[in-house]
């Protein structure tokens, strides 16, 4: 997908997690080749099929994009004709695209190849949409009021904060989910090694107090989940 790699860099304002070489394609389930009934044969691209992780959706560029990943490798589609945007990390979706044209602003209106959806169908959920359904109290979160984080900003960082809940080991974080505690999270920027990230201090909340049970390092070049290991005092990348 050589072409997504320019749209990324002009239409997106948050990672899209898609740092595989450009040499790489999806894997493909099958393909349709659409039949032109006409004396007169015109180019039809073909359909084509696969089946992914659904990652993110980015909706802030010039271009509507859908992030979903297949094995290591996160791709990029367009999603223009698509309005739905129930789809959650980690929900496995049949997707289907073809390749098609867009036009980069301020580049000169320059013509790039890209990959648009046609259609997309979740096939099963993931971790984050079992993780609302057995724990469907919303988490709370504070913040510095110095600080104006806007609204989609906050969004994001909730969506990062409930993927990671309902995907890590923490057996504190489990237990409180499992007797459908109040789980809250604290957030505030961390300077580590010359490097701005995101802290954010995961609570267990009781009558009596709130007991911090976890603190995550959100990279906001790459969107990527660092857990803290505070007796060695360094960052471990959360997969």
């Amino acid at each position: 997908m050589k072409s997504i790699w320019k749209i990324l860099l002009v239409c997106s304002c948050v990672s899209c997690h898609s740092n595989s070489e450009r040499k790489n394609r999806p894997i493909v389930s099958k393909t349709v080749e659409k039949s032109v009934p006409s004396t007169k044969i015109n180019k039809v691209e073909p359909v084509s099929n696969g089946t992914m992780e659904f990652v993110s959706y980015n909706d802030d560029g010039d271009y509507f994009l859908l992030n979903a990943k297949q094995k290591e490798q996160t791709f990029s589609f367009i999603n223009d004709s698509n309005d739905d945007r129930s789809l959650l990390r980690g929900d496995i979706i049949d997707i289907a695209w073809k390749k098609d044209s867009i036009y980069i602003a301020g580049d000169g209106e320059t013509r790039v190849e890209a990959e648009r959806i046609i259609s997309v169908k979740k096939i099963k959920d993931g971790n984050v949409s079992r993780f609302r359904k057995d724990y469907p109290q919303p988490l709370k979160y504070t913040w510095p009021q110095e600080e104006h984080y806007t609204k989609s900003y906050l969004d994001k960082l909730y969506i990062l904060t409930e993927y990671y809940i309902a995907n890590s080991s923490n057996a504190l974080l489990k237990q409180q989910i499992k007797k459908k505690g109040e789980i809250s999270y604290s957030i505030e920027m961390q300077t580590r090694e010359g490097k701005e990230y995101i802290l954010l201090s995961i609570a267990a909340v009781t009558a009596e107090h709130a007991e911090a049970i976890q603190w995550l390092y959100i990279d906001n070049d790459t969107d990527l989940i660092y857990e803290y290991d505070l007796p060695q005092d360094r960052l471990v990348k959360f997969k």
